[in-house]
């Protein structure tokens, strides 16, 4: 399976904080960070969700989330209701967006992890939401309300469509919060790159642990329908939530971040080769690609190893066995140089057949028919390790441009003729 440019998320913020605080109510600084990190990953991911069809379940599932959870800040809780006329009416309003929000992100993450399995979700899927979400609707208009009230469950010990109510809530999350753990802990077993697996693996805890407040919320509604207190503080609950949405922000960012640093990586080794790209394709520029392939870091490192290589196939053909002899000699009587052994001598001839062929000149018997690297290079490209060719011209690079080569190279040429 390939890797996907994966941040992926599994939203549900705020699923059962029914709670309508005063306006004047201060925002906890952790929210705060929390929602602001919420519309950043929404405003970021929506040219790709623009863009490519497979990308827009998650974005849905991220907007879905952010604007629940903006919904829950006291100002525009207090306006909402206000402004509609309904008492608490916010509470369904962000609960029926959490319920698109899961169902988003069950959706896009069994299309990512489980290709095979996706197709066959999506009618029970979206016959489940729209029963849960037809099922809320109905429980809020049964629950007899006077006005509003600082938190939507305690102000109805004893009701049952309230009781009713959170339980859809806390059911359809759980069920998508155990399926979503399951999913990101068997794709983290398949996934090769180190962050997109590291990232998995913190998915399927922020998940695990929605799954757990899930079921806590279960016991609280039940253990209350029965008069009975929750046998956890309100503040443990509300802590084992956020710590599951910071989860999943974290392991939903991790990937971008191996992403990113691969491509700083990249970038970095392309500086390193640019010298040796410049002088080589300096004396065969016809190697150089002409074909606009994208701007990315991996793209062009992939570009100027294709081009250094070529470029080295063609001198090769200039190094005659004299000249490959004598290059073999002084890498091996210079032990300190950068590049010693194989790289040294090849940059010492590279160097030579560089000069060689910016003058015009050619070998006294002509250009070599059958170098030894034309020939390697015929049966190994396909199976070339791209890694290993990349450490391999960063020693090539490094010993091309020591004093070593630049003296061999000046020892080589030739000296003009004495003034008379």
């Amino acid at each position: 399976m390939t890797s996907p440019p994966l941040a992926l998320a599994a939203p549900f913020a705020h699923p059962l904080a029914a709670a309508a605080p005063a306006a004047d109510t201060p925002v906890p600084l952790s929210h705060v960070v929390v929602l602001a990190m919420l519309w950043l990953v929404t405003a970021w991911r929506l040219p790709a969700a623009v863009r490519n069809p497979r990308q827009r379940m998650l974005w849905t599932a991220f907007a879905g989330v952010t604007v629940m959870v903006t919904l829950g800040l006291p100002g525009l809780t207090a306006w909402v209701d206000t402004s509609t006329g309904l008492p608490n009416v916010v509470v369904p309003i962000k609960h029926v967006i959490g319920l698109v929000a899961c169902a988003a992100m069950v959706a896009f993450v069994a299309q990512t992890a489980r290709p095979d399995l996706a197709p066959r979700l999506r009618r029970p899927q979206l016959a489940v939401l729209l029963a849960a979400q037809s099922g809320l609707v109905v429980c809020f208009t049964l629950i007899r309300q006077d006005g509003e009230v600082t938190d939507f469950y305690q102000a109805y010990p004893g009701s049952v469509p309230a009781a009713l109510y959170a339980l859809i809530v806390a059911g359809y999350l759980g069920s998508a919060m155990g399926v979503t753990s399951w999913l990101f802990g068997t794709y983290a077993r398949r996934a090769g790159a180190g962050w997109l697996r590291s990232g998995l693996r913190v998915l399927a805890a922020g998940s695990a642990a929605g799954l757990g407040y899930s079921v806590l919320r279960v016991c609280q509604v039940l253990l209350e329908l029965d008069a009975r207190p929750m046998f956890l503080p309100a503040s443990l609950l509300y802590g084992i939530e956020w710590l599951a949405i910071a989860l999943v922000l974290l392991g939903s960012s991790m990937p971008a971040v191996g992403v990113a640093l691969a491509a700083l990586r990249a970038w970095r080794t392309v500086r390193r080769l640019q010298p040796l790209w410049a002088s080589l394709t300096a004396a065969v520029p016809e190697v150089v690609l002409t074909a606009p392939l994208g701007r990315s870091p991996r793209v062009l490192l992939h570009r100027r190893v294709i081009e250094i290589r070529d470029a080295a196939l063609v001198l090769a053909g200039h190094a005659d066995d004299e000249l490959r002899a004598r290059a073999d000699r002084a890498a091996t009587a210079d032990d300190a140089a950068p590049g010693s052994g194989e790289a040294l001598a090849e940059a010492l001839w590279l160097r030579v057949t560089c000069a060689q062929r910016l003058a015009g000149r050619v070998p006294a018997g002509g250009a070599v028919a059958d170098p030894p690297e034309l020939t390697a290079a015929a049966g190994s490209f396909a199976e070339l390790d791209f890694e290993t060719e990349t450490r391999r011209l960063l020693r090539l690079a490094a010993a091309y441009h020591s004093p070593a080569a630049e003296a061999f190279t000046r020892a080589e040429s030739p000296q003009p003729a004495a003034g008379r």
